[in-house]
Parts: C-alpha cells; sequence; structure tokens
C-alpha cells in the first residue's frame, strides 16, 4: 500500500491508495502548530506501507514531513518534481519551476482520462494545467482562489466582511453579502468559462476532457457552462503513477 500526500498552501490531504485508487483520505488545514506523526498514525493505522510519495508547495515543512515518515514507516519518501519519470513532457520554460501539484494532477488527468486534457484545480489559488495530445505539459493560468479573493476583499477594504462562500441563485445582489458571493463565486465561474473557452481556442484541438478538482471546485464547475468532470483524487491518482513509473525505473 502507498502513503500518498499533498501539501498545499491551506491543507494537508493524506491517502492510502493502491492500484484501484484511494483507500482512505484525511485532510487537515495547515496550522502553526502541526502533528504531522499523529496523523500520519491515525491514517496508516496497521496498513503495511510500501512506499511513499509527496506532493508540496511548501518547502519549508518538506525535511519535517521527510522525518516524520522515516520515523513512523522507515522509508524514504519520494518528493515529486520535474526530473522524476512523469509519464508527460513539460513544456514549460524552466520546468524546475512548475509546482509539483500541477504535475500531480497532470499526470493524474493523463492516465486517468487520456490526453488531450485542461485540469483545472480550485484551492487557494486557480489553476489551469493543459496538455496536448502528445502528453506535452504546454502550460496554464494561475489566479487567485475564491477564499483567497474574498480574504483580499476583506483585508484591502473597510466595509466589505469575511463571508462564508456559498453559491448564489442570482447574478444581481441587492446587499453587500449576496454581491459579495455573486462576485466571488458565480464570476469565478463565469472565468472558468471563459478561461475554457479561450484555451481551447488557443490548444485548437479536439476531444478535449476538461477535470476539476480541488476543495472549493464542486460547486463552481456546478455553475459552469461547459462540461467539466469533477474528480476529487485525481492529484492521488498523479502520485500513485509517478510512483510507479520511478519505483521501478
Amino acid at each position: 500500500m502507498i502513503l500518498g500526500i499533498d501539501i498545499g498552501n491551506s491543507n494537508i490531504d493524506i491517502a492510502l491508495m493502491d492500484k484501484h485508487g484511494v483507500i482512505k483520505k484525511e485532510c487537515y488545514e495547515m496550522g502553526k502548530e502541526m502533528q504531522y506523526e499523529e496523523y500520519l498514525r491515525k491514517i496508516i493505522g496497521d496498513n503495511n506501507i510500501t512506499g511513499i510519495i509527496i506532493s508540496s508547495v511548501v518547502p519549508e515543512i518538506n525535511e519535517t514531513i521527510k522525518q516524520a515518515v522515516i520515523n513512523i514507516c522507515e522509508k524514504i519518501p519520494i518528493f515529486v518534481n520535474s526530473e522524476l519519470k512523469l509519464g508527460i513532457t513539460i513544456k514549460y520554460d524552466n520546468p524546475q519551476k512548475l509546482g509539483a501539484d500541477l504535475i500531480s494532477v497532470a499526470v493524474g488527468a493523463v492516465t486517468k482520462y487520456k490526453n488531450p486534457v485542461i485540469v483545472i484545480d480550485i484551492g487557494t489559488a486557480t489553476t489551469f494545467s493543459v496538455i496536448n495530445r502528445n502528453k506535452e505539459y504546454i502550460g496554464g493560468m494561475i489566479a487567485p482562489g475564491p477564499h483567497t479573493s474574498m480574504k483580499a476583499l476583506a483585508t484591502m477594504t473597510a466595509q466589505l466582511p469575511e463571508i462564508e462562500l456559498v453559491t448564489s441563485n442570482k447574478v444581481i445582489g441587492t446587499n453587500t453579502i449576496d454581491c459579495m458571493k455573486i462576485g466571488i463565486i458565480t464570476a469565478h465561474a463565469a472565468m472558468i468559462d471563459g478561461m475554457i473557452e479561450r484555451v481551447l481556442n488557443e490548444l485548437n484541438e479536439s476531444n478535449v476532457k476538461i477535470i476539476a478538482t480541488g476543495g472549493g471546485a464542486k460547486d463552481i464547475i456546478d455553475m459552469c457552462t461547459h462540461k467539466i468532470i469533477w474528480d476529487k483524487d485525481i492529484i492521488f491518482n498523479g502520485l500513485y503513477e509517478i510512483y510507479i513509473n520511478n519505483i521501478y525505473c
């Protein structure tokens, strides 16, 4: 059984995986006093872990996480990077600058849904990853995620509060809270639809699958006009595939 860890800016997701997919997963909010070994022991239980792979966009905690998994599993983890055997070719200007999360979701999408594919990951940031018919990661887009947009509004304005991010059936708000919901959530869905159109025009390929993932994705993609597949575990599909590609190479 493989242990996969996804370290994001807001959360850390830990999953047990095998060739059939995710068996068990836990999500923890990132905080100042993270009890990593406690979290790992909770999800591992009595299971025999044969390998560990980690996607991290928070480099300053990588060594702490590495030591925690070594203490518990007595195995050295693989950290996702562009130099691993991925099964896709990264055409980024500087492949080493491409985030481990973007690499992982791209590999997961190509493995599960085939290429060409667009992956939209909605979290602290909303990212687009575009993989063409030749399994080439040709680039993408990074925008503020809904929660980030809300925090920015509340922080940088005198009279706009932090609000609960829920969808609205209206597009014309009649009070401040509704206006913010529409401006953050509904507008985010409209942005995604608009970006999909522009990406498809630039990509100029047929039968492009569009996949969405991330903690804030489901409600937003339900508001989009394009056909988008919701897959909450696509990053772990990618982590498993990358692990298998590299453990036997």
